[in-house]
């Protein structure tokens, strides 16, 4: 399974144009229209210098591994994804000077330091952690200025389609073939954005429709093997419960271990305590 990061559970990483909002509620107003693709991240139009450096070309659809809201961190989930330069956002393309913002104001980081703290020390994490991991060819995004800003300056690119992303509950149901003994799962897919798409679509690497779980050559085994009804023997990999069960509860029960710590330190307040999902039969079905 390839998840880079289990960051803040499903979908995207929606990088936004200054001044566009390419997410939009569309007509169903539970459902946002995610852009895939490659776009180009440039000075919003009333910046107040030209930018000396080049406008980045960012392939959006390449960090779907990673959390939505690692980069959109202000998003709820729902309603539309705003430009990062929206007004009371990160609109100042560069820092205030030092003294110029009222006491007691908050300072709002720039557009230009928001990415730069967003982006390359993401890319110089990765790098860390691999490099700690004994790996000598690295897997990263850009750290050096022109790796990101290339000279000459490069013409915009918005290569990008628009893929509809349920938010609201999706019902997950058995196949038709399989005579089931508890209820369809309610689940809540716009609760899980705080997490990679890959976490769960580990097939699907950003391109296209995102396939059922029970599509054909994907986890369509209906019954488990004949050998087994272990849903953790590698003879069930392809068992549809089986893919279900080992997805979902294992990262319920660390959560669900997460917020017994905070209650034990005496941290009741709702407010406080992370969120968990269900654990027990009855919970799901």
């Amino acid at each position: 399974m390839k998840s880079y990061a289990r960051l803040v559970c499903w979908v995207v990483a929606l990088i936004i144009i200054p001044g566009q909002a390419l997410v939009l509620a569309d007509k169903d107003p539970e459902q946002l229209m995610l852009p895939t693709g490659t776009m180009t991240l440039s000075a919003p139009p009333d910046a107040e210098r030209e930018p000396a450096l080049s406008p980045v070309v960012f392939p959006h659809s390449l960090h779907f591994a990673y959390s939505c809201k690692d980069c959109h961190h202000e998003w709820d989930g729902y309603s539309e994804v705003q430009s990062c330069a929206t007004s009371g956002c990160h609109e100042n393309l560069w820092a205030a000077p030092p003294g110029t913002t009222p006491l007691g104001e908050k300072r709002i980081k720039s557009l230009a330091g928001a990415y730069h703290q967003t982006c390359r020390d993401c890319h110089r994490e990765e790098m860390k952690s691999q490099k700690a991991a004994g790996m000598t060819r690295f897997y990263t995004g850009p750290i050096d200025c022109d790796g990101c800003h290339p000279e000459p300056h490069a013409e915009p690119v918005h290569d990008i389609e628009m893929l509809p992303v349920p938010t609201g509950n999706l019902t997950i149901a058995p196949p038709e073939e399989v005579d089931a003994r508890r209820a369809a799962v309610e689940f809540p897919h716009g609760a899980h954005f705080d997490y990679s798409c890959q976490l769960c679509h580990h097939d699907w690497y950003g391109e296209g429709e995102v396939e059922g779980c029970m599509t054909e050559g994907c986890h369509d085994q209906f019954e488990p093997d004949p050998s087994t009804r272990n849903i953790k023997d590698p003879a069930n990999v392809y068992y549809y419960l089986a893919a279900y069960h080992n997805t979902c509860l294992p990262c319920h029960r660390e959560l669900q271990q997460e917020r017994n710590a905070f209650i034990d330190a005496g941290i009741t307040d709702a407010e406080e305590l992370p969120a968990a999902g269900p654990v027990a039969c009855i919970e799901c079905h």
